[in-house]
């Protein structure tokens, strides 16, 4: 085998007949690997799809026993209705604003002249 990796040999070099073989299983060698990894990934993404579905089925399972044991946690199938109070007359929230305005204007008014005297 050569001294030199196969990257740094130039590539109208002869390559010997050896180094291209041991290229050449290496190649088969990698490719091999990469085919058992797929083979792998593929297994294993069939038993998580598997895990998942008896995991799913089991939820509904017991979402079922759930609703025939307790079928008034099903909040929104019977919504009571309800009454919202009357709300407070508009007139009112400004009527108290404009008392509140006068009153501060006349502490400020009544502060100054005191102040000033």
């Amino acid at each position: 085998m050569s001294d030199q990796s196969p990257d740094l040999v130039s590539p109208e070099a002869p390559a010997a007949p050896a180094d291209a073989a041991s290229r050449d299983a290496s190649a088969l060698v990698m490719r091999a690997r990469a085919a058992a990894d797929l083979d792998d990934s593929g297994l294993l993404a069939a038993a998580d799809r598997e895990h998942l579905e008896r995991e799913i089925a089991a939820i509904e399972r017991a979402s079922a026993a759930l609703r025939r044991a307790e079928p008034g946690l099903e909040s929104w199938i019977d919504a009571p209705s309800a009454r919202q109070p009357k709300p407070r007359p508009v007139w009112l929230l400004i009527g108290a604003l404009w008392l509140s305005t006068a009153l501060v204007t006349i502490g400020a008014v009544f502060a100054i002249s005191v102040l000033v005297g």
